[in-house]
């Protein structure tokens, strides 16, 4: 859950996945991504007016970004102020007062976060400094400092403040494992699972509407087998993740969701309501990605966990380990 409130120090006057208080007056608006914790207020009718009396104030994202924010009906009114940056591409902008007229210039660069599709870190240089912004993200060890822009004349820039995503900085999760060695574990047994015939089933029980499309990808790709879910619309110009997903119940793995999702399982309902396939009963497992759980474990466990007789926790995160962060600083 993001507690940033919007603003940084060194450049008040944009706002940051947080459109809401203070962040009504701000000259321009930057979204990270799209998971709710970081669109506090985005959609609020005092937003609405705001963008009503103003004709220089833009929100400014990557084009996934954008794609993913528009195809929500909620969000169209945003459609004629949305700018996409592509990624890693520096780009000058004006930050503008529209009742003085004074102007300062910042160039902002799109880096990539790792944390879900569309996902970036946004480095600003202007007259206050460079300074660094990193919403959610997970990356690699190492993986920061082969960045090409965030270095100048062979060693990294001075950054003057990095705004950082401290979701796990807390001993407890000093190792997480790697987004390849967490996909090892869930495909290895999704796999042992629905190879035992075609009425084995497995449940995917995601808490996010997107974000894990890591994982159904790489599923997809290595099974033969599309993930069932919900809706596809916010896919619908991403054919490489479109592709995998499918709108179709008689598949063997799904990622479907519902309020009472936990309650349908224990009856041996799948989310989208299945019990049977060709007048056969399901055979089905749950298997719920998560990190908190894990790290909450004072003894540590494999990154496959055995909850209940068809239940397994699977260790899998969308943010840097505590040691991760610290090489990334």
């Amino acid at each position: 859950m993001s507690s940033f409130q919007g603003q940084m120090e060194e450049y008040p006057t944009i706002s940051i996945d947080r459109f809401d208080r203070e962040n009504l007056k701000a000259r321009a608006y930057f979204l990270s991504h799209c998971h709710k914790d970081h669109m506090k207020g985005l959609r609020a009718p005092s937003l609405k007016r705001r963008l009503e009396c103003s004709l220089k104030v833009f929100l400014y994202c990557s084009p996934v970004t954008k794609e993913l924010l528009l195809t929500s009906p909620k969000y169209r009114f945003w459609e004629k102020r949305v700018k996409a940056i592509e990624i890693e591409t520096p780009t000058q902008i004006a930050l503008v007062d529209e009742a003085s007229g004074e102007k300062e210039e910042v160039v902002v660069t799109l880096l990539p976060a790792g944390h879900c599709p569309g996902s970036v870190m946004f480095l600003f240089q202007g007259s206050n400094g460079t300074v660094l912004y990193t919403g959610d993200f997970r990356l690699a060890k190492g993986e920061a400092s082969r960045m090409e822009l965030l270095h100048s004349g062979g060693r990294v820039k001075d950054i003057q403040s990095v705004y950082l995503d401290t979701t796990f900085c807390d001993p407890r999760f000093y190792q997480i494992p790697s987004r390849e060695e967490c996909l090892k574990g869930i495909l290895e047994l999704v796999r042992s699972w629905i190879t035992r015939s075609p009425h084995h089933v497995v449940w995917l029980n995601c808490k996010a509407a997107y974000g894990y499309e890591y994982l159904f990808t790489n599923l997809s790709e290595e099974l033969g087998v599309q993930v069932h879910v919900d809706k596809m619309d916010m896919f619908r110009n991403m054919p490489d993740i479109l592709h995998h997903l499918t709108t179709d119940r008689n598949t063997q793995v799904h990622a479907c969701r519902h309020p009472k999702a936990e309650e349908y399982f224990q009856w041996n309902k799948l989310p989208c309501g299945i019990t049977s396939k060709n007048k056969a009963m399901l055979h089905t497992i749950s298997i719920k990605p998560s990190t908190m759980w894990f790290g909450e474990r004072t003894r540590k466990t494999n990154v496959i966990a055995r909850t209940g007789e068809s239940s397994y926790r699977a260790c899998f995160s969308f943010h840097s380990s505590y040691s991760e962060v610290l090489t990334h600083l």
